[in-house]
């Protein structure tokens, strides 16, 4: 299967920083069989896609190329993160609990906040060897005060 690896920082980013198909471990005992880079054209679709379809509906807006803003609402989304591990946990039972789907859903809802296959890469100075589930970056997004600009440097195909 195929997905998307953003770059993204609080800070603008050099293109020569930007994440790229050799930043990333791949292959043998890698979680990416391998990654590619991606035209102007995918990249702009992709960010597109990121900010309308896969972060929380109005939490963001695309304002420019490759930039977006923080619009806020991140209680909200707390609230519903801490609900939905709950009810994970809730579901797991001593009869189910080696059963793969019980424990793999209460990880995922834990790690995988915003159910994609999209990884982040919230290094902006290009040195980071590995990519992040949504988690990941939604604690950087706790962290931001409305109206915080976002940038997004390198966008690569991944194949896992």
């Amino acid at each position: 299967m195929h997905s998307r690896v953003f770059q993204i920082s609080t800070e603008p980013i050099v293109k020569e920083n930007y994440l790229n198909e050799d930043t990333l471990n791949q292959g043998d005992d890698a979680f990416y069989d391998y990654c590619a880079n991606i035209d102007d054209d995918e990249r702009e679709e992709d960010i597109a896609c990121l900010v309308n379809e896969t972060l929380p509906k109005g939490m963001f807006e695309l304002v420019g190329d490759g930039i977006i803003r923080f619009n806020g609402g991140v209680e909200q989304w707390k609230e519903e993160y801490i609900a939905n591990i709950r009810k994970k946990a809730e579901d797991l039972t001593v009869e189910n609990m080696l059963e793969w789907s019980s424990t793999h859903y209460l990880k995922e809802a834990i790690t995988n906040p915003l159910h994609t296959d999209y990884y982040f890469y919230l290094d902006k100075e290009g040195w980071q060897t590995y990519a992040e589930q949504s988690f990941a970056f939604m604690q950087l997004v706790c962290s931001l005060e409305p109206g915080t600009i976002l940038y997004i440097g390198g966008v690569i195909d991944y194949h896992f």
